[in-house]
């Protein structure tokens, strides 16, 4: 298994010094234990946030990469296994937009197990709305280069990881549609 970075690490280990800014976050607000009610997810959020720092699975902002200004999306494993829910669909779309208004390059930094459960098919329309971004910034004729990292599976990995111009993975990442919990490597025969 690869050295499992926070998002902020990553972003850090790949800018060019002290250039980040993160991007505004776009203004949501949650009904009380997320769209269907899950009984407990606040308080796993809340328990995420506290154990990371974060509000959601993703930061998004912009640096130089090289002497490059771009938009880096970093995805947050820690929070909730780096899921995506309607809080990270809201900073992708954004995210994206921002590189477009811009003509910036997009560099997604990906660690995520998938959608998240708690937020049933609404989770997974996430990842319509992220390859649509994904569609739009490569029309424009803007690069994406996605870093996988570990572990890069489920929609993350077909929408950010797959549908980049440019795709790395870092040395020892698990990176695939099903992770290892899901599929595990001696169920093929």
């Amino acid at each position: 298994m690869a050295e499992r970075l926070s998002a902020r690490e990553a972003v850090t280990a790949l800018a060019d010094d002290a250039t980040f800014a993160e991007l505004p976050v776009p203004a949501r607000r949650p009904k009380p234990d997320g769209p269907l009610g899950w009984p407990g997810y606040d308080a796993s959020r809340a328990r995420a946030s506290e154990r990371t720092g974060e509000q959601e699975s993703v930061v998004c902002g912009t640096a130089r990469v090289g002497g490059t200004r771009a938009v880096l999306i970093a995805f947050e494993f820690g929070f909730l296994g780096g899921s995506l829910g309607e809080g990270t669909g809201d900073r992708l779309e954004a995210a994206y937009a921002y590189a477009r208004e811009r003509r910036f390059p997009i560099v997604p930094l990906v660690a995520t197990g998938g959608s998240r459960m708690q937020e049933g098919m609404l989770a997974l329309t996430q990842l319509q709305r992220v390859a649509r971004q994904s569609a739009l910034t490569r029309e424009a004729g803007l690069a994406q280069v996605a870093v996988l990292r570990d572990p890069t599976t489920g929609g993350g990995w077909a929408t950010l990881g797959a549908g980049a111009d440019v795709v790395l993975a870092l040395p020892g990442a698990q990176v695939g549609f099903a992770g290892s919990r899901v599929r595990p490597a001696d169920a093929d025969p």
